[in-house]
């Protein structure tokens, strides 16, 4: 039986130390206009899941205080203890509300489509965990159902909930979600190809707009953004 959004809950990361992207918080580079975070933040903050509770730093405070008015903080007093500690962390959290699985989500995905955690969820019926990635590569977001959310709250370390997913005794499954939506942000390179994709999906959008112009269609309303899971992916 897949679990309903009301019933989920959702876990944001947004507090790695951005080792790879250099000395500035990645998640609030600019792109396209807006900080990295708030594509994934606003995605996921439209959703009427039963609880959103976001993971962030005690000393970033521009980064706590843009999500706070959309999600539960959970402060992070101990960011170097890794993502298994920030993933715990968010659970503990998102288990006070109670809810039947929790989604969690990556605050470096830009691209991220909220269809994408709706079918992660209605395939918890045939699964304990369900991830975005290929079956024979985890990626995610990753929903995960009651049945790991003792071990998910007692994670530590840097590999996450990679342990979980690998060590065997739960039923996996992985969705194989475009790999444009999939695009994580670790670098400033990684950054870089993410403007190149976000200047293709406004390409489309607005030659959309003019074909619609020119076949007399009205302007108004404009249209809907291209879904990122349209898009083709060309990393260079």
């Amino acid at each position: 039986m897949s679990v309903p959004l009301s019933r989920a809950a959702i876990v944001l990361l947004a507090s790695g130390l951005s080792r790879r992207y250099g000395s500035r918080d990645k998640l609030t580079a600019n792109l396209g206009g807006k900080r990295l975070i708030e594509y994934s933040a606003s995605e996921l903050a439209n959703l009427p899941v039963l609880a959103r509770v976001a993971v962030t730093p005690t000393d970033r405070h521009e980064l706590k205080d843009h999500l706070i008015n959309r999600f539960v903080i959970a402060l992070n007093k101990k960011p170097k203890h890794g993502l298994g500690h920030s993933i715990a962390l968010g659970v503990q959290v998102a288990l006070q509300f109670k809810p039947d699985a929790i989604v969690i989500c990556m605050g470096d995905m830009p691209f991220i489509e909220a269809w994408l955690i709706e079918a992660l969820l209605a395939k918890l019926g045939n699964a304990d965990i369900v991830h975005a990635g290929a079956t024979e590569r985890v990626h995610p977001p990753t929903a995960f159902g009651a049945a790991c959310f003792d071990q998910l709250k007692a994670l530590d370390g840097d590999d996450g909930a990679k342990r979980i997913i690998g060590q065997g005794g739960f039923r996996v499954i992985g969705l194989s979600a475009p790999a444009p939506i999939l695009v994580d942000v670790d670098t400033r390179e990684e950054l870089d190809f993410a403007k190149r994709q976000l200047a293709l999906r406004h390409e489309i959008e607005l030659r959309a707009s003019r074909r619609a112009s020119h076949a007399g269609a009205p302007m108004e309303p404009t249209p809907d953004p291209v879904p990122l899971s349209r898009l083709t992916i060309n990393r260079r």
